[in-house]
Formats: structure tokens, C-alpha cells, sequence
């Protein structure tokens, strides 16, 4: 018998991609769904989409807020889902018609918390869906997941929200951090640490949608600044847990997107960026200086060292 899933669509001035959102979800081969669309304050026609799709189907249930960003938005979904498991999808995104089924399915017959799928990158309104031809999972405790969130490779698909499907006890005591970008990147690992199994499908199931005007395309360098609380946090939630491992992979995530922060400012020509790069500049040499013994890997410790002597970053 099919569960309850709950999907959190965030909505937000996105009148021209929505309908192709909410109608990806609504044909969904998994049927038994809640599907919960948060206008967050939307001055264009997003409203009124939203009220119109709820009359046509059951399932959706619509909430109007005043303005309060996307983690906001995700969280008042939180705080009125009945699902068994929870989803999110992005409104500018879509997703494959075997996607929830797929999650569903691998998560129930491994016995896992958590359920991710891969991501496939859409640059243009004209791409289909696509055929998964081949679709291999892979099993990660959740430690391993975590640390899949600090490898390059594996970086995107583990952190991001959307493209996964989650047991709803995971979110208990976790919401996503309001007026921050990178909010991901601040519950992920913990959504992952405390899982007991995570389950990897190979298939490309969610379509991303590369937005030129999209939050994550703005403002990089205060892009950075939030990215590296995030990270600054992972690590001391690993040092407080006493995560070795966890903790040395982090900080040296955390030392390196610092530097690559610095570099970024010392590039801009305002004076208060400028300044704001010299103060960077003396906490990583502090940081590195604590810490550089406790980071695994010759190469690592290598490139640490060039950033703290060098103004480059690579």
C-alpha cells in the first residue's frame, strides 16, 4: 500500500515555470501524495495559479505568507505536512514521472531513511523528459553519506534538498535556517548523520533548472559568506560529536572555500571588500595554523600551506 508523501513546492515570482512544476508532481506515477504550495508572497501570478491547480485536484494544499525567503517558505510546509515522508521540489524545477516511485520503492526495500536521486542539469524551456534507461542504487551508511557531502564528486546531488526523498522523523527537531543562501548546506549533513541508511539512484530523475536570474546566480561574494557558516558550523557539529574524520574533512572544506573567498575580494574594487579580504586573510592564518595538524592528506596539507603564504587559490 502506498504511504503518504508530502512534497513542499516554495513559490516565489516564478509565474512562467510553475504550471510545468506542479504538473510534473500532479502526474507522478506514485499517486498517494499531499502536495503543499507555499506562495511566499508572490506579487505576480503565482497566486492565482496556485488557487486555480487546488480547485482542480484534491491533493494540493495551498498556503499564502507574506514574504519570508525560501527556507521560510520550505518550513511552513514542514510545519503542516501529515506525510509519512517528505519531498521538496523547487517551483522553477520539475520533475520525472517515476520519481517519487522510484524513491519510494528503493527506500522502503533498503530500509533506509533517506532516498536521493541524480540531478539533470536543464538549460532550456524545450527539454524533455528523458527515458532512465539505467538506474543502479547504491547503499551509504550515514556517516558515509556526510562525507559524500565534502567530495568534490559527489558534492550537488548529496547536498541539495530537492531530489530526495526523506523519512519525516528526520525533520523532528531540524528546519532550515531563515535568510540564509546555502540553506542546504546547513541541515543536510545533519538530516544525513542521523540516518541509519542512505540509499544512491543512479537515474537522472529531477530537472534542475539553470536560472539566469535565480538567487544562486546573484551576489557570489555574499553567496560565500553564508556558505562559510555553514561549513564553520558542520565542523563544530562534528567536534562536538566527535567525529575525527568528519570534523578534519570539514574544517579543511572550510579553510579552503575561505581562501577562495579572500581571493574573490581581493578582486573587487570596493574598499570595504578589500578590508573585509585583510581580516579574512588573519583568521585563516589562525585557523590554519590550529589546525593544519589535524588535516588528513599530504596534498591537502600542501595546498593549505600555498594559501597561507600565497594570494592564489586552486
Amino acid at each position: 500500500m502506498e504511504e503518504l508523501i508530502s512534497i513542499i513546492v516554495p513559490i516565489y515570482n516564478v509565474e512562467k515555470y510553475l504550471p510545468r512544476c506542479i504538473d510534473s508532481i500532479l502526474n507522478q506515477t506514485y499517486k498517494n501524495l499531499e502536495v503543499i504550495l507555499v506562495d511566499d508572497g508572490s506579487i505576480d501570478g503565482c497566486p492565482q495559479i496556485c488557487d486555480e491547480y487546488a480547485k482542480k485536484d484534491q491533493r494540493i494544499k495551498v498556503i499564502h505568507k507574506q514574504n519570508g525567503g525560501l527556507s521560510d517558505a520550505r518550513n511552513a510546509g514542514l510545519d503542516v505536512a501529515n506525510g509519512a515522508f517528505l519531498g521538496f521540489v523547487d517551483s522553477d524545477d520539475y520533475i520525472h514521472s517515476e520519481m517519487y516511485k522510484r524513491l519510494w520503492e528503493e527506500l522502503k526495500a533498503n530500509l533506509a531513511d533517506i532516498a536521493v536521486c541524480n540531478l539533470c542539469r536543464v538549460y532550456d524551456e524545450g527539454r524533455k523528459e528523458k527515458e532512465v534507461s539505467i538506474d543502479k542504487t547504491t547503499i551509504y551508511s550515514g556517516h558515509q553519506a556526510v562525507s559524500n557531502i565534502l567530495d568534490k564528486r559527489l558534492h550537488v546531488v548529496s547536498v541539495v534538498s530537492c531530489g530526495k526523498l526523506y523519512r519525516r522523523p528526520l525533520f523532528t527537531n531540524i528546519r532550515f535556517p531563515k535568510g540564509k543562501l546555502h540553506e542546504d548546506e546547513f541541515i543536510t549533513y545533519r538530516l544525513f548523520y542521523n540516518s541509519s541508511r542512505v540509499v544512491y539512484l543512479s537515474g537522472e530523475y529531477y530537472y534542475y533548472y539553470q536560472r539566469i536570474d535565480s538567487i544562486m546566480s546573484q551576489r557570489k561574494v555574499m553567496v560565500s559568506y553564508d556558505a562559510l557558516e555553514a561549513y564553520e558550523q558542520m565542523g563544530e557539529f562534528f567536534r562536538n560529536n566527535g567525529e575525527k574524520n568528519l570534523f578534519q574533512a570539514a574544517k579543511y572544506k572550510y579553510l579552503y572555500m575561505l581562501k577562495e573567498t579572500i581571493v574573490k575580494l581581493k578582486k573587487c574594487k570596493d574598499k570595504d571588500d578589500k578590508h573585509k579580504a585583510e581580516q579574512l586573510k588573519i583568521h585563516y592564518n589562525k585557523e590554519y595554523k590550529k589546525y593544519v595538524s589535524q588535516i588528513k592528506g599530504v596534498k591537502r596539507k600542501i595546498r593549505l600551506w600555498i594559501y597561507a603564504y600565497m594570494d592564489i587559490s586552486i
